[in-house]
């Protein structure tokens, strides 16, 4: 009813080196298989990473009226603090509709810098909620310039759910590299509204399989500041992935977003806060 066994050792010498001659070859092309459909799986998932595209949809243009007019790039009665022809202006990382959306508390704000710590001598950054300063603190500046961020501290009440605010990023010039009678402070501003994460967007999160994918939810429900900070953030984690930088150059060149001067720029990461440099009034 069952097959015997081979008796190894009623085999004799040719049958033995024929059979372990067969078990290796079985054995190698196993491992090729196995081997191959590992490596079939990753070269699908790295096609279906370099496919992703992020559709972002506009808010609404900044509206007018709201103190400081708003900007995209740098202002000040004398341009910026120091003119460089071969670097874009300081810019928000907002595009030009005022993308304000958020579903954190504590968001991350993204500014092109073009000066280092040796050309300013420090920046400012503060939050408004209307005519009110909620927050406002003094930093230095990175030894290179590029793209960074900012994060609100958890020592100040997070964001309010429905609630707008304006934040302001200024930059004060360092007299002895400014070419003038005094050093013009450099500033863009923008907003930032929390809202609260719908049922369908909170779905599409938990359901995503990759961080991409996750990114690829927050910019289908218009929700800015998430999607610019978990990009950035995968850029800074994996620097030389070609994928991400793919998609975020596609982002910040979509023709709703208008960020192309800066879409090339590194990424330098976040400016490291102290609290004990918060100003108060």
């Amino acid at each position: 009813m069952y097959p015997k066994l081979l008796n190894w050792k009623k085999l004799t010498r040719l049958q033995r080196k024929g059979l372990f001659i067969l078990s290796w070859v079985l054995f190698s092309w196993v491992s090729c298989s196995i081997h191959l459909v590992a490596w079939a799986e990753n070269q699908t998932s790295n096609d279906r990473k370099s496919e992703v595209q992020i559709h972002f949809i506009s808010v609404e243009k900044d509206p007018p009226n709201r103190g400081t007019p708003p900007a995209k790039e740098g202002t000040g009665s004398r341009g910026n603090c120091i003119y460089k022809e071969d670097m874009p202006p300081l810019t928000r990382v907002v595009g030009d509709s005022q993308l304000k959306l958020t579903t954190k508390g504590y968001p991350t704000f993204w500014v092109y810098l073009p000066y280092t710590s040796q050309e300013a001598t420090n920046g400012e950054f503060s939050l408004q909620d209307g005519d009110s300063e909620i927050f406002r603190i003094r930093f230095q500046l990175p030894a290179k310039s590029g793209i960074v961020g900012i994060s609100l501290p958890s020592t100040i009440p997070a964001l309010v759910v429905g609630k707008e605010y304006r934040w302001y990023f200024d930059i004060n010039c360092s007299a002895s590299v400014f070419s003038g009678d005094s050093p013009t402070p450099a500033s863009v501003t923008g907003l930032v509204q929390r809202i609260s994460i719908s049922a369908e967007l909170e779905r599409e999160l938990k359901t995503a399989k990759t961080p991409l994918e996750q990114i690829v939810a927050y910019a289908k429900h218009g929700i800015w500041y998430e999607t610019v900070t978990e990009l950035a953030q995968l850029r800074l984690q994996e620097p030389n992935n070609s994928t991400f930088k793919k998609v975020w150059i596609e982002l910040l060149t979509t023709e709703n977003i208008g960020l192309k001067k800066v879409s090339q720029e590194p990424i330098v990461g976040n400016i490291t806060l102290e609290v004990s440099k918060m100003i108060s009034e």
